[in-house]
């Protein structure tokens, strides 16, 4: 993989930019708080159809630099869909200057991420270091599609394991560490990929819900951060979800569904990932106990899971499965309650589990009259409802932006490998529905107890 720039050109040229950063600052500044203590890197992912999205972010990035004298370093990797090519910018003073410039690149490819997480990993000049990933997300699917590199190939997608690995070996390479992972892509906040990304970060921002054209609204980020240029990556991430309600709250059109997209969908969440491996613990517990209970609770399920969905189908995402952990548990024992049943082991679980998982989400936030959001409380997971809803290989490409399925070994998730996360919902499968049985069309119920069999015989699945 070729190197963005020779080390010498890099230094001459910093000094370079350096300079005509100061001298292009502009006379209308906010009050400065401090030097700059952050260096912020965005990975434009944008050889798709959100290629105006990505300019959308370097206005912002523009204007927010125009107007703060201590802003942080910006470096920013841009792939668009209308031109070919892949360019390298410094954004400062207000100026986007070109750092350097290549052929056509698969920004898919977790090599090219990598490459260039390394370059400007390099260049970083503050200690503290933001990675923003910006492109289309598809939840455990991954995020940072390329459709134009390979013409044979016309849905390419990196996968979060392979974002993982890109930064790791990066901060490797370079001895430096990346503070804070700001993924500007719908539908990442997913168990299974906050579990993925355990090793990328130490912080980690994502959205249960969809990024609105505007994107994340980095120049009232940067213009917060002139004031406390020391913020921690926690607080850091705090402030840009603050900001993204504060700007998206004026911009709804009040829940029209033929034409909402924005305020109601506006929610992030900041991750802790020092604390996934308790959670991991706390949550396979609480799966456990709950599949023993299964028998009693094939009516209740369902109910909690509808009510602990993330927007509605067609609202936030066409192809997703997208259920708030948190008020799934929560509606579990509150329609158990409801039922008159007692299960002590069951609410221990979930209380167990609740608490780690405080610990995991720091901060998370939703618009105050976001009513498709009501369940979301900050982490979510992919709660198929049947057996041919899990198995995705031969459901449309144009639905699922992708035919890979949950146990795709291509991409390969650590959470399905990790936890017992689909033991549970093959249990599910047998008996949340169990009522349904004979019912329906071949394929659309649950599995029987006799295809457990079958697929175990195979290899599929390995129960813990």
């Amino acid at each position: 993989m070729r190197r963005w720039i020779g080390a010498l050109g890099t230094m001459c040229l910093v000094v370079l930019v350096a300079g005509m950063c100061r001298a292009g600052a502009s006379i209308d500044e906010t009050n400065s708080g401090g030097d700059p203590q952050w260096t912020f890197i965005y990975y434009l992912a944008a050889d798709n159809d959100q290629e105006l999205y990505a300019d959308n972010t370097i206005a912002q990035l523009i204007a927010g630099t125009a107007r703060v004298p201590n802003h942080p370093q910006i470096l920013v990797l841009l792939d668009r869909y209308s031109t070919e090519g892949t360019e390298v910018y410094t954004i400062a003073g207000g100026e986007k200057i070109l750092l350097t410039s290549s052929g056509e690149q698969n920004t898919a490819d977790g090599a090219v991420l990598q490459d260039f997480a390394a370059y400007a990993l390099d260049l970083a000049e503050n200690e503290n270091i933001a990675f923003v990933m910006k492109s289309e997300g598809l939840s455990w699917r991954g995020i940072g599609r390329d459709n134009t590199h390979d013409e044979q190939v016309s849905d390419q997608l990196m996968t979060n394991g392979e974002l993982a690995d890109a930064l790791i070996a990066a901060q490797t390479l370079t001895g430096k560490d990346v503070d804070l992972l700001v993924l500007e892509g719908a539908i990442m906040a997913f168990m299974e990929v906050i579990y993925e990304l355990r090793d990328a970060s130490s912080v980690l921002v994502a959205t249960q819900s969809k990024i609105q054209p505007d994107g994340l609204p980095w120049k009232m980020v940067i213009e917060d951060l002139a004031e406390k240029p020391d913020m921690s990556s926690k607080e850091l991430g705090i402030v840009i979800t603050d900001d993204h309600i504060e700007y998206y709250s004026d911009k709804g059109n009040n829940g029209i569904p033929s034409a909402d997209t924005s305020i109601n969908f506006a929610a992030l969440t900041v991750f802790d990932l020092s604390a996934i491996d308790d959670v991991l613990d706390a949550h396979m517990a609480w799966a456990e106990t709950s599949w023993l209970l299964f028998d009693d609770l094939y009516n209740i399920l369902p109910h909690a899971r509808d009510l602990s969905e993330v927007g509605g189908f067609g609202e936030i995402t066409e192809f997703d499965y997208n259920f708030d952990i948190e008020t799934f548990m929560l509606e579990s024992l509150r329609l158990i309650e409801e039922c008159e049943l007692s299960f002590p082991d069951l609410n221990e679980a979930v209380k167990i589990y609740l608490n780690e998982q405080d610990k995991l989400v720091v901060y998370e936030r939703k618009p105050a009259d976001g009513f498709k959001l009501k369940a979301a409380k900050g982490l979510s997971i992919w709660y198929p409802p049947t057996w041919n809803k899990y198995e995705t290989r031969d459901e449309n490409d144009e639905v699922f932006g992708s035919t890979m399925y949950y146990e795709d070994p291509a991409i390969d998730l650590d959470w399905v490998s990790d936890s017992n996360w689909r033991s549970y919902l093959f249990e599910y499968f047998d008996r949340a529905d169990a009522n349904l049985a004979g019912n329906g069309p071949e394929g659309d119920e649950p599995p029987k107890p006799g295809v457990f069999d079958k697929i175990e015989k195979s290899g599929a699945l390995k129960k813990r």
